[in-house]
């Protein structure tokens, strides 16, 4: 922040953290990186809490989460390690995830189930970039060749149960901070299939074939 004047002037810098911390496979250490890009964070002001919640075993030592700070990631895996992302939130900055029950800590996440209803892992496939199928085998096309070819871009809308969650009255400023900066979470879930039924396939044909439409909502 900075002043001219009388006049009060606002500077807003975006960023991202980009955590290269190898994780341990089946006793092997594997390479690893994932970005980071904030969104939103809020402090939860719990007065009739105490302050004893820590988290033992995090980085051999004991994180705080006495303040309830609560921050919106949007998270970039360059990898595909098991429980990448939430291994590197918990190991580099010591903040894991709500509701993870194995890398997280169990009275963090009944606080936050009690305060929002939240009882899932507060994380969540929102974006995927794939390339395009083409008859030229992958194998042969360098990194840049790959970048520029045809991509297909798709998102996944937060599922109600953690949509609700976020847009709980406790989490009001998070929830219209993070919005104003990726607009696109406020999209609703549609189910919109061509040739294809999904994991239901069974169900979905039979309904087909009693005269049930099944598309996305008008």
């Amino acid at each position: 922040f900075g002043r001219e004047g009388t006049e009060l002037i606002e500077k807003e810098y975006y960023g991202k953290i980009t955590v290269d911390l190898p994780i341990k496979i089946d006793g092997v250490e594997k390479e690893a990186q994932t970005d980071f890009y904030f969104l939103a964070s809020m402090d939860y002001d719990n007065n009739d809490e105490d302050n004893s919640n820590t988290c033992e075993d995090v980085n051999d030592g004991n994180v705080s989460y006495a303040t309830k700070s609560l921050t919106l990631l949007l998270c970039r895996p360059h990898t595909g390690r098991t429980h990448q992302i939430r291994r590197h939130v918990q190991k580099a900055l010591q903040s894991p995830i709500i509701g993870d029950s194995e890398h997280g800590d169990s009275r963090v996440n009944r606080f936050w189930r009690e305060k929002i209803g939240l009882d899932r892992l507060g994380l969540h496939c929102w974006y995927l970039d794939l390339p395009e199928e083409s008859s030229v085998e992958t194998e042969t096309l360098t990194s840049k060749e790959a970048e520029l070819g045809e991509r297909i871009q798709c998102i996944a809308p937060l599922p109600p149960d953690l949509s609700l969650a976020l847009q709980s009255e406790e989490l009001r400023s998070l929830w219209e901070e993070a919005i104003r900066v990726e607009p696109r979470l406020t999209m609703e879930p549609y189910d919109e299939r061509g040739g294809t039924y999904g994991r239901n396939f069974r169900k979905r044909r039979d309904n087909d074939s009693h005269g049930t439409e099944i598309g996305a909502p008008s």
